[in-house]
């Protein structure tokens, strides 16, 4: 008996150690396998560790320690979080409320920016600014994209941010960047917040400061116009646009010719929970700027006739405006290393360049999930103006803007001529509106209405080319979904 006990205890003590060794062998060529893919593979690896792991952790002690940075004064008020600094401007009552648009004989009101925000813009491509839009012209754009999106909520309700719908069905992605997307908000006759915001507020007059017009605006009388209005709304669904700078379908004109996006957050959209705006900060000035416009087909490579038809215009697009990633790891990581997201709040205003790189942040998976769980869709909210001077030239050639669908000979056209030939397609806003453009509003939008049959023939020639390169992206996103979400719902628990 006590031989047999002792037989089996041996054999009891055999099979533990070989468990054991077998897990210290298994532990071993995983820490092997790890060294090797950080070695051959650090761009990859790095990226992971800074964009699903810390991310992930950083977020969480985001939430609950208090803010680190003090409130710092240097010409104007500014904001730093993070060492990113939104500067607030303390205006003048009467810089803010005007009926004709323009800033009138007020020197304050004409000179909005110090240099160092001029200086900090040159270097950078972006700036973030508060204080630029009045309580009133915010509660309205709130209001009008209530409308737009035909959410009627009560008066107390509105004041939650961020807006929280609850739906019939669960959220399943629907591989769209956007849950609500208008374009040309401003010919609306019933919005009139959009269009006092593009047209009459003082974002017209940062944009010619940073343009460097309003200094030699005596000299030359050149004007500045808005080229395009988009109110766009996001939700949890996970696809983005990656890396890139407009395209001709978001800027019809050509690639010398300068520009000026603005991004208002409508919504307050806190870095912490995603959904709002990365900038590739000094992208506009970087060396390899070039061969990211050419691999993605950006305006700069366009043919000076332009595209021949859709064929011609997606086969000389290279991987077309959102596919950096895909087509060069490389190039993605080098705009991922400088790139900043802004802690906006509500009627922040973001100034870019329109050559500076920058793509949507998705929103944080973690909360994605929870209103999926929920049945609920967040809504974040914000409303994209392109200012470009009147000089700008349309692109020629195929494509979608309306003003060329119209009349094709418009394309080699100034926005000036264009706007002085046919009416306001392209309204003046700086340094002044003329009320004779915005009588005919009307008459536009009976233009844009008249040849949509044209718009949409355009787009289903563009459709079969469109679905590939979204089979292609929703593939990208499939492939990276599993190892993100998993290590994600991991350091949830942290």
């Amino acid at each position: 008996m006590r031989e047999q006990r002792s037989r089996t205890s041996d054999g009891e003590s055999h099979l533990i150690y070989a468990i054991v060794l077998f897990l210290k062998c298994g532990l071993f060529s995983l820490l092997v396998t790890a060294c090797a893919l950080c070695c051959t593979n650090y761009r990859e690896m790095s990226y992971i560790f800074n964009n699903v792991i810390k991310d992930s952790v950083l977020s969480r002690i985001h939430d609950i320690l208090p803010l680190m940075f003090a409130t710092t004064k240097v010409g104007h008020e500014s904001h730093n979080s993070k060492d990113i600094t939104i500067y607030t401007v303390d205006l003048p009552e009467e810089c803010y409320y005007s009926t004709t648009g323009g800033v009138g004989e007020n020197k304050t009101c004409k000179n909005i920016l110090t240099k160092e925000i001029k200086e900090t813009f040159d270097r950078d491509g972006v700036v973030a600014i508060r204080g630029l839009l009045s309580h009133q012209e915010i509660v309205s754009l709130d209001f009008d994209s209530m409308k737009l999106m035909d959410i009627e909520l009560e008066e107390k309700v509105q004041k939650i941010r961020p807006i929280k719908l609850t739906v019939d069905k669960g959220t399943k992605p629907a591989g769209r960047q956007f849950i609500s997307s208008s374009h040309h908000t401003i010919f609306e006759r019933d919005l009139d917040g959009f269009r006092n915001v593009a047209l009459k507020s003082l974002l017209p007059q940062v944009a010619a400061e940073l343009l460097g017009m309003s200094d030699e605006h005596l000299q030359t009388k050149r004007n500045l116009r808005l080229v395009r209005d988009i109110f766009l709304a996001k939700d949890q669904d996970p696809y983005i646009c990656g890396w890139h700078v407009d395209d001709i379908g978001f800027w019809p004109t050509t690639f010398e010719s300068p520009g000026i996006n603005a991004w208002i957050a409508i919504d307050s959209i806190p870095k912490s929970s995603g959904g709002g705006f990365a900038m590739a900060v000094g992208s506009h000035n970087a060396d390899w700027r070039w061969e990211a416009y050419k691999l993605t087909g950006g305006t700069a490579t366009l043919p000076e006739e332009g595209y021949l038809d859709a064929e011609d215009l997606f086969r000389k697009r290279g991987v077309g405006t959102c596919n950096i990633k895909k087509a060069s790891f490389d190039l993605h990581m080098k705009m991922e290393e400088t790139k900043r997201i802004y802690d906006v709040e509500r009627g922040d205003v973001i100034f870019h360049t329109r050559w500076l790189f920058h793509r949507t942040e998705p929103v944080r998976r973690d909360l994605a999930y929870e209103l999926d769980r929920d049945k609920s869709k967040i809504v974040l909210r914000r409303y994209s103006l392109r200012y470009s001077p009147g000089d700008a030239v349309l692109v020629k050639g195929y494509g979608t803007e309306l003003s060329t669908l119209y009349d094709e000979t418009y394309g080699g056209k100034s926005l000036d001529f264009v706007s002085g030939k046919d009416g306001p397609w392209y309204p003046k806003c700086w340094p002044d509106v003329q009320e004779s453009e915005m009588n005919r509003f009307n008459e536009i939008k009976e233009k844009m209405n008249s040849i949509e049959h044209k718009r949409k023939q355009r787009m289903k020639e563009m459709r079969p080319f469109l679905q590939e390169i979204g089979k292609q992206q929703r593939r990208t996103i499939n492939s990276n979904s599993f190892h993100s979400d998993t290590l994600k719902h991991k350091n949830v628990e942290l």
